[in-house]
C-alpha cells in the first residue's frame, strides 16, 4: 500500500502519510486529484485529496477548474452530463459511465470490438477534442482533472505514450500537442495497445525524440495517425 493511496480509518489521529477519506458511496476509481465513489442515486461524486504534508499539491483547486470547464463548455454528447458542483466542499458530481473508460473496456472486450465501432470511437474523440478548441479552450483531451484552462498551467500532463518528446507542462498546451495525443488515442483504439507497449516508458520518449514510431502497416486510419505524430517534428 502506498502512503498516498486513499483508506479508510475510524481513527481521530491517522498515521502520518495516510490520508482519511470519508466514504460517501462505492469506490470506482482514484487519480491525481481525487477519489470518484458512485451514490446512492446513481450519479459519481469526485472529491478532492487533501495532502497535510504536501500544501503544493492543491486538488481542491483542480477540481475547482474542471468544474469551470464543465460549466463553460455546457452540456455536449461527447461529455458527460455535469449533475452539480459544491464549490464549498469542492464536490463535483457527474453522469456515472457504466460501461467504464475506453482504455478498459478495449482491455476488457478486445475480441469482441467490431471495426465500425472502432471508426466510430476515432470520429467521437475528434468531435470532443473539436469541440475542446471550438471554444477556445486549452485543454488536455482526457479527464479534466489537473486542466490548463485559458491559458494556466496544468497541473498534469499527458502520459508519456500521448505526449510530444518536448513538451512543458508548465506552458499552456498546444493544439499540435493535443493532435499528438489523438494521434497515440487512435493508435490505442485501433490495435488494443499503446504505443511501443512493450518499451520502458524512457525508451518510448527516446524513440519519438528521435521521430520513431510504431508500424502502422495494416492499421486502419494510418494516414491520419502518422500525421498527428508527425506533430513532434
Amino acid at each position: 500500500m502506498s502512503a498516498t493511496e486513499p483508506v479508510q480509518f475510524h481513527l481521530a489521529n491517522p498515521p502520518p502519510g495516510v490520508i482519511v477519506v470519508q466514504s460517501k458511496g462505492e469506490f470506482v476509481g482514484g487519480g491525481v486529484t481525487g477519489i470518484v465513489e458512485r451514490l446512492p442515486s446513481g450519479d459519481v461524486v469526485k472529491t478532492p485529496l487533501e495532502f497535510p504534508d504536501d500544501p503544493g499539491l492543491d486538488c481542491a483547486r483542480d477540481i475547482t477548474i474542471e468544474a469551470e470547464i464543465y460549466q463553460m463548455l455546457g452540456e455536449h454528447s461527447r461529455l458527460v452530463k455535469l449533475r452539480s458542483w459544491d464549490p464549498v466542499q469542492h464536490e463535483l458530481v457527474l453522469e456515472y459511465m457504466q460501461n467504464g473508460t475506453l482504455k478498459q473496456y478495449i482491455r476488457d472486450h478486445l475480441a469482441e470490438i467490431t471495426p465500425q465501432l472502432r471508426i466510430r470511437w476515432a470520429r467521437q474523440a475528434v468531435e470532443g477534442l473539436q469541440l475542446l478548441h471550438a471554444a477556445d479552450l486549452e485543454l488536455k483531451i482526457a479527464d479534466f482533472g489537473g486542466s490548463s484552462v485559458n491559458g494556466s498551467r496544468a497541473s498534469v500532463c499527458p502520459g508519456i505514450r500521448y505526449k510530444t518528446p518536448d513538451l512543458d507542462w508548465r506552458k499552456p498546451p498546444t493544439l499540435a500537442e493535443d493532435l499528438f495525443s489523438l494521434g497515440s488515442l487512435f493508435y490505442f483504439i485501433f490495435t488494443g495497445n499503446v504505443p511501443f507497449h512493450d518499451l520502458e516508458e524512457e525508451e518510448v520518449e527516446d524513440k519519438f525524440r528521435a521521430g520513431v514510431f510504431p508500424d502502422l502497416s495494416g492499421v486502419p486510419c494510418a494516414d491520419i495517425i502518422a500525421l498527428c505524430w508527425k506533430q513532434a517534428r
